[in-house]
This record gives C-alpha cells, sequence and structure tokens, in this order.
C-alpha cells in the first residue's frame, strides 16, 4: 500500500508546488534593466527553476511590451508554460505570439509548441508519473495535435522540427488505433457484433499503417462468424492474408516502415491519412 501512496502523495506534492510558484508578487521583481532581469531569467530557466524564470519573464513582459527583448521573451514565455504544465496559459501565449508575429522566423517553432501542448492536454502529471494508459480518453486534442503538426509539415517542411511532428504524428495514430481496437473489444465482448465491426473498420480505413491492424482484421473475422456470415468472414479473412503475408504489405514493428509494394503514388502517408473524416 505505501508503495502506492507515497508516489501518489509525493505526484500532488509536485503539483501543489507548481501552483504555488505562480503566486509571486510581480512587484518583487527589482527594478532593474531588462537585460539584467533577462539574464536571471534566463539562469532561473537552464537550472530548471521554472517559477523564478517565469516571474522575471512576465516583469519584462509587462514593464517592456515593446522592447527589445519582448519576442525572445514571448518565445520563452511559451516554454516556461509549457514545462510547468500551464496548458491554457501555453495556448494563449502562442495564439498572442502568432497575431502579434504571424510572419516570424520562428513560426515553426511555436507551432511546434502548439502541437505539443495539444498532446499534453490529454494527461496530467500522475498519469504521466504512473505511465497510465490514455489510449481510452476523448481524442479530441489528439486530433487536434495531428492538424497541426500536419499543418506545421505541410506550411514549413524544411523546418528543424519536422522530422519530430512525423513522430508524434505516427504516435498519435497508433494511439487512436488502439482506442478504436478497445472500443471494438468491448462490444465484440458484449454481443454488439454489428458496432465491433464497425470499429474494427475505422482502424481498416483510416488507421491502416498501424501495429492494430492484424488484431482489428481478426477481430473483424470473429464478429462476422458470430453473425453467421460466412462470405464477410472469408472476405476479412482473404484481406488479413493479402495484408500481412507480404503480397501487398510490408509489416514490421516499427509503423513508420509499413508500405504498400504496389504504390500508387508517392504522395506522403500523412496527406492520405484523413482521420477527420471519421471524427468531424
Amino acid at each position: 500500500m505505501f508503495k502506492i501512496v507515497a508516489p501518489l502523495a509525493l505526484c500532488i506534492a509536485l503539483a501543489t508546488s507548481a501552483c504555488s510558484s505562480t503566486n509571486y508578487n510581480k512587484d518583487e521583481v527589482p527594478d532593474v534593466s531588462p537585460a539584467t532581469l533577462y539574464s536571471t531569467a534566463r539562469a532561473a530557466m537552464s537550472a530548471g527553476n521554472l517559477g523564478e524564470a517565469r516571474q522575471y519573464l512576465e516583469a519584462i513582459d509587462s514593464r517592456y511590451p515593446f522592447g527589445q527583448l519582448s519576442e525572445q521573451v514571448q518565445l520563452d514565455l511559451i516554454y516556461v508554460y509549457y514545462k510547468s504544465r500551464e496548458s491554457d496559459l501555453t495556448s494563449a501565449q502562442i495564439k498572442r505570439y502568432l497575431r502579434l508575429s504571424p510572419t516570424s522566423q520562428y513560426a515553426d517553432y511555436v507551432t511546434y509548441m502548439k502541437g505539443l501542448n495539444e498532446i499534453q492536454k490529454r494527461s496530467d502529471i500522475i498519469q504521466d508519473f504512473f505511465g497510465l494508459d490514455r489510449s481510452q480518453k476523448d481524442p479530441t486534442n489528439y486530433l487536434a495535435a495531428f492538424k497541426t503538426f500536419k499543418g506545421l509539415i505541410e506550411t514549413y517542411p524544411d523546418s528543424p522540427y519536422v522530422p519530430d511532428a512525423r513522430q508524434r504524428m505516427i504516435f498519435i495514430k497508433n494511439e487512436m488505433a488502439k482506442r478504436e481496437l478497445l472500443i471494438a473489444k468491448y462490444y465484440n465482448e458484449r454481443g454488439a457484433y454489428l458496432s465491433s465491426i464497425r470499429h474494427c473498420q475505422n482502424v481498416l480505413y483510416a488507421y491502416r499503417g498501424t501495429p492494430h491492424l492484424k488484431e482489428a482484421l481478426e477481430l473483424m473475422v470473429e464478429n462476422y462468424n458470430n453473425l453467421n456470415l460466412p462470405e464477410a468472414a472469408n472476405n476479412t479473412k482473404a484481406v488479413l492474408a493479402a495484408s500481412f503475408d507480404g503480397k501487398n504489405y510490408i509489416y514490421t514493428k516499427d509503423p513508420s516502415q509499413i508500405q504498400r509494394l504496389n504504390k500508387g503514388s508517392d504522395e506522403p502517408w500523412y496527406k492520405k491519412l484523413d482521420v477527420f473524416d471519421l471524427f468531424g
């Protein structure tokens, strides 16, 4: 019991301390030059003291909103808010930056941070600490993050953040496929075979380049057999065999390596994948 309670208490303490670090008097920040204030803020960021960094950055932002350091301070605030798990503040700061500096050379970075923040909205510090499965949660934030990363890749194809954005899109796609499969299993266990089939089909149509495709097809076969539909079951078996015998698809544990041998086009996979048609 102690092994469970102690980490939980630690997480609560960390969350409480993170919140308390925001309760400060801005007048406590000394009245010195913005360069001196920024130097202190950067030192605090380097030391991992996000509360102090935020205190000094916000002081610069409020005292010198149009100073030479204004843009960099706004960028640093995005990072500090994100690392402090202040999702709403992060979103507001991102919107503010993109509104004031839409053609900034750092717009790709801010867009990337927007995607990261949307992913973070799906979790909390306790979930991260215990490594809890988040695939069954509301997918709204994941879909928003996917759309943001897709926009980053298409708008800034040469950005250094593109490779990581691609990997996070793959992660989101896998999580969405896992969620659909879990729902399909839920309906299957309760005898709602048609509903189970529909969610298996979502995996087939929207998330076929994931490790969950094989299990989804196998569950479809089971559902069709339970409904006494041998022809549909046999057709699904044929798709299953064709998908995993090396004729049509190469399957590996790395979703990024799944590809069709008989490619019809060189269009990027993320453009072919249109999850928003399924979820609105």
